[in-house]
């Protein structure tokens, strides 16, 4: 029975930071506070996480879960479906969890102690914050080899520009204060992908006038 309590006191510790955060920002989030906000003594928090810097990359690691789950899957997904159903569900998905993490990762750049501490843990537990990016890079690349994708395009810079484009969008959901709808993650990830499928360049239809009928 012992397990099941540790875990219930962890993810309290992680609302509990993850609402003080929003509600009162980093400057306020103390190990004090978090631990009076989650109900429990300040000691187990220190039992659960070695630090600060230790309990926000818990966090985003377990609201990342479900978008690292879905990359996971991707090369089994190489050759199945249409592209375009494959990258829209993995920037849907990718989407869901980058608005969840994006008020946190933004909130380190307003301490920088807290900050470099986050990237020493980083670097202590090998964690690479551009796996999404490697992975849907690889999908593109073996799917390029299929001729599913255009060949001219360089697979980790429509990977990069994709992910990246999630997280910039969801930055400026929160700092306009929009309310994400159920539809919008779908919505996005379509327009997104439809417009990387699709590119910049104009075609032949676009910069070539339909000639009138008996000219």
């Amino acid at each position: 029975m012992l397990e099941p309590v540790l875990n219930k006191t962890r993810e309290k510790l992680m609302l509990a930071t993850e609402h003080l955060l929003y509600t009162d920002g980093l400057a306020r989030l103390t190990t004090r506070a978090i631990a009076r906000e989650a109900g429990v003594a300040e000691g187990a928090l220190y039992h659960h996480f070695k630090d600060k810097a230790a309990l926000l990359l818990a966090i985003v690691r377990d609201r990342m879960s479900d978008f690292r789950e879905m990359l996971d899957g991707l090369p089994l997904q190489v050759g199945q479906r249409t592209v375009r159903e494959n990258l829209e569900q993995v920037l849907q998905t990718a989407y869901g969890s980058q608005h969840k993490i994006a008020p946190i990762l933004c909130s380190l750049f307003a301490d920088r102690k807290l900050l470099a501490s986050v990237q020493k843990t980083l670097a202590e537990c090998g964690a690479k914050p551009q796996y999404p990016v490697e992975v849907v890079a690889a999908y593109l690349a073996a799917e390029q080899r299929l001729g599913r994708v255009a060949q001219d395009i360089v697979p980790r810079a429509a990977a990069q520009s994709m992910i990246g484009g999630g997280f910039h969008a969801a930055v400026f959901d929160h700092l306009l204060g929009q309310e994400l709808s159920a539809a919008s993650p779908r919505r996005r990830a379509q327009e997104t992908v439809r417009t990387a499928l699709s590119g910049l360049e104009p075609r032949v239809s676009d910069t070539c006038p339909v000639r009138a009928t008996g000219a």
